[in-house]
């Protein structure tokens, strides 16, 4: 088992990999380390960054399940069996809560508590993610901004509630920011790739559900129809190219590109106006933010 963790965690956006610009790892540790008044020492923000890591990764397997991503190289199935998978993904969620309990400073039991309502929320809304597909009904963007609220977002939350923070009106808006920024760049980034499933399973994204809105107004629902012709069973290298490429002329991805900006900055904006955090760290943290 050991070596299967150690071989998910070479994979690409994690801990090992030597390309990942970002890491939930680094992210934790950067944040556990803003206030100026941390007084908590080394092993234990490293211990308690570790959980973290382990944590997503734990979830990460769980979204590749659902994803179906068999067929992906960098997918965290490509060399296991479901059975393995879950039970390495039940195993990490195990040790992440054990590392916390024994390690982090804030776990008193109102934080504890909201560790846990963050994450049943986001595994909530991961089953409401299963369900937010394109159909006769075609989502909006409120509706996909309510999902990330309830999907994304609490698991950027609870690294910052696992800190020692105390300005609670920047701490409850900076993870929903970065929340929405990561959200969106992820989304416009993988409906153009081959090797993610959004398209074929039909997932409405942000830059799907803008496609779909200028198609609408633009030339009588082509994008929709186009969609309808889908099969996950069949081979739609074609049709999906050409989705892809009408999805890009629409401006959708651009859209998506612009907002991830406009929420980060506001992040951003949010992290250096504080006075009480350490102004090296927020660097560091911002860097890793902007930088991917």
């Amino acid at each position: 088992m050991r070596n299967s963790v150690s071989s998910l965690l070479h994979k690409e956006g994690k801990l090992f990999n030597a390309q990942s610009h970002f890491t939930w790892s680094e992210f934790s540790y950067y944040v556990f380390s803003l206030s100026k008044n941390n007084k908590t020492d080394e092993e234990k923000k490293i211990a308690c960054s570790a959980a973290v890591e382990l944590l997503i990764l734990a979830t990460d397997i769980i979204d590749d399940i659902t994803d179906q991503d068999f067929a992906n190289e960098s997918s965290m199935l490509s060399k296991l069996t479901i059975s393995e998978a879950l039970t390495i993904s039940n195993t990490l969620l195990m040790e992440s809560f054990s590392l916390i309990i024994n390690y982090s400073d804030a776990c008193n039991l109102e934080k504890y508590k909201s560790m846990i309502n963050n994450l049943r929320t986001a595994a909530f809304g991961q089953w409401k993610d299963l369900l937010f597909v394109i159909s006769k009904h075609v989502p909006s963007e409120a509706d996909y901004f309510a999902l990330i609220d309830q999907k994304s977002v609490p698991l950027i939350r609870l690294v910052f509630e696992m800190s020692k923070l105390t300005n609670d009106t920047i701490r409850e808006n900076i993870p929903r920011y970065i929340g929405y920024s990561g959200q969106l760049k992820n989304d416009a980034r993988d409906i153009l790739l081959e090797s993610k499933s959004d398209l074929i399973h039909q997932k409405a994204t942000l830059p799907l559900i803008k496609a779909i809105e200028f198609s609408q107004e633009k030339d009588q629902g082509w994008l929709l129809k186009q969609m309808n012709r889908l099969n996950s069973s069949e081979n739609n290298t074609d049709l999906l190219n050409n989705i892809r490429c009408y999805i890009t002329q629409t401006g959708a991805i651009d859209y998506c590109f612009i907002l991830s900006k406009v929420y980060m900055n506001k992040a951003t904006h949010l992290l250096r106006r504080s006075m009480d955090y350490n102004e090296e760290y927020v660097e560091q943290l911002i860097g890793i933010l902007e930088g991917d």
